[in-house]
């Protein structure tokens, strides 16, 4: 998911999230439905004498937590590129930036490299002085392809203005 906001014609910045189906809210609830409907049937089998059952739906919903954790914590992962003045910087991180990088405005370059293989992704890169950062690698294609295009326009725009006489 890819949103851009301009601040007084000089600042431009893009987020970019990875597509999230659900929220942590209804995470919980699909996760305290399945636990209760596992959980039922599993102490129904075991009252039955089936008791080997019970481990069995432990360990699958402890697997279930597992995953839907990882899956939310991975979606709250955010990259923000934002184009100010003469640089522009790209930050990376959970819910706060934990990575970041600056570049020259007029050095970066936006490149989008076509995928080695078949049937994969493309890899959106700025790249500046022997230094690259890979941006939106959870994009979908076109996205992809439309933060580069947006990008490139911005830089332009960025390098017009920088350099036109006062």
């Amino acid at each position: 998911m890819v949103s851009a906001t301009t601040e007084g014609g000089r600042t431009r910045t893009w987020v970019l999230r990875p597509n999230q189906s659900l929220t942590w809210r209804q995470a919980k609830l699909f996760f305290g439905v399945a636990l209760a409907v596992s959980l039922g049937v599993a102490i129904s089998f075991a009252s039955l004498g089936f008791w080997p059952v019970l481990p069995f739906a432990g360990a699958e919903l402890t697997l279930l937590g597992a995953a839907l954790y990882y899956c939310q914590c991975r979606g709250q992962y955010v990259e923000v590129i934002s184009l100010q003045g003469n640089r522009i910087a790209v930050e990376k991180g959970r819910c706060t930036p934990e990575e970041r990088w600056v570049f020259e405005l007029a050095w970066v370059q936006v490149r989008l490299q076509p995928a080695r293989f078949s049937g994969h992704p493309s890899r959106l890169v700025l790249r500046s002085h022997g230094r690259q950062v890979t941006v939106g690698a959870f994009l979908v294609e076109e996205e992809r392809r439309r933060v580069a295009r947006e990008l490139r326009v911005a830089l332009a725009a960025a390098d017009v203005r920088t350099s036109a006489p006062d």
